[in-house]
C-alpha cells in the first residue's frame, strides 16, 4: 500500500513540475511578446474604428461633443472590461490548452529572435490594416445582405400567413 501513495505521489509531483516549467514558458513568452501593449494597441485600433464611425454616420461638427462622450464612455467600458489584468489570466490557459511545451518552446525562441521581435512590432499595424479592410468588405457587402435579411423576413412573414 505504501508503494502505491509513493508512486502516485511521484507522479503526481513529476506532473506538477512539468506544468510549473510550462507555465514558466508561458508567462516568458507572454512578456517577450509584450502582449500587454497588444492590448494598449487594441485601443488605438479602437480609436481609429470610431473616427471611421463618426465619418460613416455623418457627424457633424456640432455634434461631434455627443459623438465624443459616447466614444469616452464605450472607451471607458472597453478598458475596464477589457484590461490586460482581467485579460492576462485567460490569455495564459489558452496558450496552456492550445500549445504543447515544445510548441511554446519554440515560439519563445523565435520572438527572442531580430525577426521575432520586428514581426511582434509590425502585428498591431498589421492587425489594424486588414481590420479596416475586412470592415470596407462587409460595408462593400451590407447592402446585398441587408437585401437578403429583407427577403428572408418576407419569406418567414408569407409562410406564417399560411399557417395561419
Amino acid at each position: 500500500m505504501g508503494k502505491v501513495i509513493l508512486l502516485s505521489l511521484l507522479i503526481f509531483s513529476t506532473n506538477l513540475a512539468a506544468q510549473t516549467a510550462k507555465q514558466q514558458k508561458i508567462d516568458e513568452l507572454v512578456e517577450v511578446m509584450n502582449m500587454d501593449a497588444m492590448v494598449d494597441s487594441m485601443y488605438a485600433q479602437v480609436e481609429g474604428m470610431m473616427q471611421n464611425m463618426s465619418v460613416q454616420m455623418g457627424v457633424k461638427p456640432d455634434e461631434k461633443a455627443i459623438f465624443d462622450k459616447y466614444y469616452a464612455d464605450m472607451t471607458e467600458v472597453l478598458k475596464t472590461k477589457m484590461s490586460w489584468q482581467k485579460m492576462q489570466p485567460m490569455m495564459i490557459n489558452l496558450y496552456d490548452k492550445q500549445f504543447t511545451e515544445q510548441e511554446i518552446s519554440d515560439m519563445l525562441a523565435f520572438y527572442k529572435t531580430e525577426s521575432g521581435q520586428a514581426i511582434l512590432k509590425k502585428m498591431p499595424q498589421v492587425m489594424q490594416e486588414s481590420m479596416q479592410m475586412s470592415q470596407a468588405l462587409v460595408q462593400d457587402a451590407m447592402p446585398e445582405i441587408q437585401a437578403i435579411a429583407g427577403e428572408l423576413g418576407e419569406a418567414l412573414k408569407q409562410s406564417r400567413s399560411k399557417a395561419n
